[in-house]
């Protein structure tokens, strides 16, 4: 028990320590002015551009796999539908991430686009959270009991109803954390963004360009906000989710109350 404690603690330091000092360097005092970086990538119009043209794609992206997750997750109550499925989400989920993008553009080119624009580039992101979308959704139908279908079946409930009665509201967690994680993963995503972002730049462009150049210190603060962000996004998951989890047990303490 204690050795596991202890490799647990050695391995979220390797985490966290690379990520803290990042956050001090961002902080680093120049001229008395202890927010300086942070005010120069404010007043950089490429960053901005860039951080807001990257939070608009990740919402689209994660958007899309929610819906597209939910309706192939559906397979799990067909068992031919299933396997195809299954197969489909190891093909997408297994290739690497630069050949699909680049066979991606490619095709966007052979068919008229000269560099490939948004739509492109976020169903290169779709493609790459759409596997772990439809696991999430798996993994929640898994405690779903088949009865509960079938009873609803029994009284009279078609298909749709079904749908949107029992497996959707039973789903509102799954759809909640699908979204926040395709969110957070297409806004680090950097492999397709170069392939597939033409001549828009996104924020993962922007920083890499810039840590490839040279830059000043203002990447330490640059990298300090897309941490901060993931972190902000995180935790209004678990606020949502621990709402939702009050809410759920005060409803059944109403229900159980005589």
């Amino acid at each position: 028990m204690r050795l596991r404690r202890i490799i647990l603690l050695l391995f979220l330091g390797l985490l966290t320590l690379p990520l803290a000092s990042l956050f001090v360097l961002s902080f680093q005092n120049v001229d008395g002015a202890t927010f300086k970086w942070y005010f120069s990538i404010l007043e950089n119009e490429k960053f901005v551009s860039a951080l807001i043209l990257t939070t608009l794609v990740s919402m689209a992206v994660g958007a899309a796999t929610v819906v597209l997750s939910f309706v192939l997750s559906l397979s799990w109550y067909d068992r031919r539908q299933l396997s195809v499925v299954l197969v489909l989400i190891l093909v997408v989920g297994l290739l690497p991430p630069d050949i699909f993008s680049l066979g991606l553009n490619k095709f966007a080119q052979a068919i008229g686009f000269r560099s490939s624009n948004l739509f492109f580039l976020i169903t290169g992101l779709v493609a790459y959270t759409l596997p772990i979308g439809v696991l999430l959704f798996w993994a929640r139908f898994y405690f779903i009991d088949r009865s509960i279908v079938i009873a609803a079946r029994d009284i009279g409930m078609k298909g749709p109803s079904i749908l949107a009665k029992v497996i959707l509201p039973l789903s509102s967690a799954t759809i909640t954390a699908c979204f926040l994680l395709s969110f957070l993963l297409a806004f680090n995503e950097y492999p397709r963004t170069f392939y597939l972002s033409g001549s828009a730049t996104l924020l993962s462009e922007f920083l890499n360009g810039k840590l490839s150049s040279g830059a000043d210190e203002s990447i330490y603060a640059a990298g300090s906000s897309t941490i901060l962000m993931s972190v902000i996004v995180i935790a209004g998951y678990v606020v949502v989710h621990q709402l939702y989890a009050r809410r759920k047990a005060m409803q059944e303490l109403q229900e159980s109350a005589p």
